[in-house]
Formats: C-alpha cells, sequence, structure tokens
C-alpha cells in the first residue's frame, strides 16, 4: 500500500471498526475486483497489476484480517492514481462513500476521510470548485462526529477558506483555472489564464505534474484570444497516427513530441495566435527539454539547429519517429497541395523532398509526385483514398 495512504487506513481502523463478515485474504480480493472496481473505464492495466502484487503479497496473506479489504480497496484508488487516472480514481471515492454508508452509516470516519481524500485529489488537480464542495461535505460529516485527534473539521476548515480567498482574487483578476482531465505524456496538466487587457487576450500559465515521480514544473503557455475554451474537465486529442505525432488542434496550447530523435520528448508550447506561422496561422515558439523534472529552454538550440523551429505550425507540423523526418506544410488549398520533408541525418535537418498531392475528384483517389528540393521529379502514381490516408506520411 502507498505510503501516503497508510495513515488513513489507519484512522479507519480506529474509527470504524470492522463489521463485515469474516472472508478469507482471496474472497477479499475477489470482493474487490468484482464488486468494488465496477464502473472503471479503460483501467485494466491497472486492476491487472494490482491483482498481482495482492496474490504475491505473502505478509499481508499470513496477517489477513478482516479490514484487509478496506487497505485493499485504498490501495485500489492509490494505484490508480498513480497511473494518472484521476476519473477512475474519484469514481472509486464514490464507491468508498456507498461502502462506507452501508457498512458504518451516513455519519462515520470512513466517509469523513473519503470526501477529505476526494477533496485532495480535485486539488491536485487544479479543480478548484469540486475541490471545495468534497471538503464542506467532509466538514459536515466531521462535525458530527467526536472532537478527538483524528477528527479534521478544523483543518477542513482552513482548505476551504484557503481555496475559497484563492478564487475570489482569480474572479476579481479575471483569472481562469483549468485542467485536462486525462494524463498527458505521464503528466497531470493544469494551468491559470490570465486576462490580458492590452492585447484582448489571455496568458497562459501550464503545470505540469509526473504522475509517477512528482515533479512539478511550470511554463508559459502563451495567448489566446479566439475564446478557447477553458474549464475544469479539458480533453486533450489525440494526436499521434502511428508512428507520427502531429500538431493537436487549435485550441490546445502545448504538445509533446521526439524532436531530436533521442528517444525523449521535447515539450512544445508559448503558442501565439493568428501569425508568425508558414500559413499566418498561430504557431508554438518555445521548445524545453525535461531534465531532471524541471523545463530547460531549448528554443535557441533548436532555432539554430534549423530555421524550420522558427515557428512550428499550429495546424500542420508532424514528426514521423520511424522515419525520422519532420514534416511542414508547404502550400496548396482543399484538392491540390504539397508538404516538404526533412530528414534527421548525422544530427542535422537537411531538406530531403516535397511531396506534392492531387485529389482526382471522379476516382476518389490522390495523384502524388515525389519532387526532389530542387524541384525535379523523383516519381509520379495514383493511389486510392484509403490508401493514401494509410501511407502518406511515407510517400
Amino acid at each position: 500500500m502507498k505510503n501516503y495512504l497508510l495513515p488513513i487506513f489507519a484512522l479507519l481502523i480506529v474509527g470504524c471498526g470492522t463489521h463485515q463478515p469474516e472472508q478469507t485474504y482471496d474472497e477479499m480480493l475477489n470482493d474487490v475486483v468484482l464488486n468494488f472496481n465496477v464502473g472503471t473505464i479503460g483501467g485494466d492495466s491497472v486492476l491487472k497489476a494490482f491483482v498481482q502484487k495482492a496474490q504475491a503479497d505473502s505478509v499481508a496473506r499470513q496477517y489477513s484480517n478482516p479490514a484487509m479489504k478496506e487497505e485493499m480497496m485504498f490501495t485500489l484508488i492509490s494505484d490508480y492514481i498513480d497511473a494518472g487516472q484521476v476519473n477512475n480514481a474519484q469514481h472509486l471515492y464514490d464507491n468508498m462513500l456507498k461502502y462506507a454508508e452501508q457498512e458504518y452509516g451516513k455519519v462515520s470516519q470512513m466517509t469523513a476521510m473519503t470526501y477529505k481524500e476526494k477533496a485532495h485529489l480535485y486539488e491536485r488537480v487544479g479543480d478548484l470548485e469540486n475541490a471545495i464542495q468534497m471538503m464542506q461535505k467532509s466538514a459536515e460529516v466531521f462535525e458530527k462526529l467526536p472532537k478527538n485527534d483524528i477528527n479534521y473539521y478544523k483543518d477542513a476548515e482552513v482548505f476551504i477558506r484557503r481555496w475559497e480567498e484563492q478564487k475570489s482574487k482569480q474572479a476579481a483578476n479575471n483569472i481562469i483555472s483549468f485542467f485536462y482531465e486525462q494524463p498527458i505524456n505521464k503528466y497531470t496538466v493544469s494551468g491559470i489564464a490570465n486576462e490580458n487587457s492590452e492585447f484582448e487576450c489571455y496568458d497562459l500559465t501550464l503545470t505540469f505534474h509526473h504522475i509517477d515521480t512528482g515533479q512539478e514544473f511550470s511554463v508559459y503557455g502563451g495567448r489566446t484570444s479566439w475564446g478557447m475554451k477553458l474549464d475544469d474537465n479539458l480533453a486533450y486529442p489525440d494526436n499521434k497516427d502511428g508512428d507520427v505525432i502531429k500538431s493537436p488542434e487549435y485550441d490546445i496550447p502545448f504538445f509533446f513530441t521526439d524532436l531530436d530523435f533521442d528517444g525523449k520528448d521535447e515539450l512544445i508550447t508559448n503558442l501565439s495566435p493568428y501569425g508568425g506561422s508558414q500559413r499566418n496561422v498561430g504557431a508554438f515558439t518555445s521548445i524545453y527539454k525535461i531534465k531532471s523534472g524541471k523545463a530547460i529552454n531549448a528554443t535557441e538550440y533548436f532555432t539554430n539547429k534549423s530555421e524550420i523551429f522558427k515557428s512550428i505550425d499550429q495546424y500542420f507540423f508532424f514528426v514521423n519517429n520511424a522515419r525520422k523526418e519532420i514534416i511542414l506544410y508547404a502550400d496548396g488549398g482543399a484538392y491540390s497541395f504539397g508538404w516538404k520533408i526533412y530528414k534527421f541525418n548525422n544530427g542535422e535537418y537537411i531538406y530531403d523532398r516535397y511531396i506534392h498531392c492531387d485529389q482526382n475528384i471522379d476516382s476518389s483517389g490522390y495523384t502524388v509526385t515525389v519532387l526532389s528540393p530542387q524541384g525535379q521529379p523523383i516519381k509520379s502514381f495514383t493511389v486510392s483514398e484509403d490508401k493514401f490516408n494509410r501511407d502518406k506520411w511515407n510517400y
């Protein structure tokens, strides 16, 4: 069980007692898997690892007791948290609340502590609204429990007061908090948007928290002025197409990709909307390397290497990891368009070829022409639409 949950579990043993009927260790584990871990989404790998670890825990099996099932519950929740699956962890906390009411009634130490942990998890991802609501519920239960060393009513009041004041300050200064609901590159990502009246936009600060190491850093995320969606439950789009990573949708202020093909992703951010890229749309203008849990600005290093990094297109910038190539939009429109391909070789980014594509309206296919950097045709061929969509980054 995770170290930070040991105090919680100890308190629950003292405060709740053990009302469950006697079960064997394997019966308790089976109960947790089948009856407690219900309603989770996409957590199969976490659950499998949890079961394997529990089955191999000879010490826990030897000293098994009725309270062990609750320990298993909290361990599973902590495993989901460590995997960055915050939604699954919150869902299991909800299941824990139902379990607590069934076993101990509506007013119990377990109920109060579960609300408290839900609040701290919301706080961790920057969702202050829900964090305050959960801590208020925790305080309501603690207030009805005996006043002793394991009653955290006063701590809950301090938590609520602190974040209510923070919310008021943010509202007064036109500050919006936001976070992404799923981990990105093993980071939970939250941020704040500060109104910039001079430029009629919001300045973004992004905070990245690594789900394995706990290391955290913040960087300037750029500006947004087109009504970017900012709330407490943002979804990050899937920007992977096999071996190819692409710059994300227009309202996403960052992405990760391996620009120098060393096996370690760089962070690309500092979004400048409406101008600066090769197509006069938004552009990413900062590149960071992540070293020892810190973001090191490597923009100058990459821009000195190649001009392709001076303004990274908000819509059309691709990295083909398998071929060690970077793909940039060149020209064209809906039916006739092309892109340039730069190959990474011996530490340099070399313009290798140009791909021109014409859509054949009648046959629903494409005519593809591969040209040299000097504009000389190398080959030309016609492919179906399905084949084009599957293979286009490898021409």
